[in-house]
């Protein structure tokens, strides 16, 4: 099952266009598999699509924290 916000998620559609290669290496591994442990769907799924930060990463799992405070 793919990540619910995979179609509208502004970090792939909008910022990650110049980068392809990497882009689809994090949605191999995040979005298309472990999405339940992506920092910006953790922080979407606790306080809403409006507190995702445009330069959150998928990977910055440590940031979560002090964005959900």
């Amino acid at each position: 099952m793919d990540c619910e916000c995979l179609a509208g998620c502004p970090f792939f559609n909008d910022l990650m266009t110049s980068m392809p290669s990497s882009t689809e290496l994090i949605k191999k591994t995040y979005c298309l598999k472990d999405w339940a442990h992506c920092a910006r769907y953790v922080v979407f799924k606790h306080k809403g699509r409006q507190a995702v930060p445009l330069d959150l990463f998928p990977t910055q799992i440590d940031r979560v924290g002090e964005i959900l405070k």
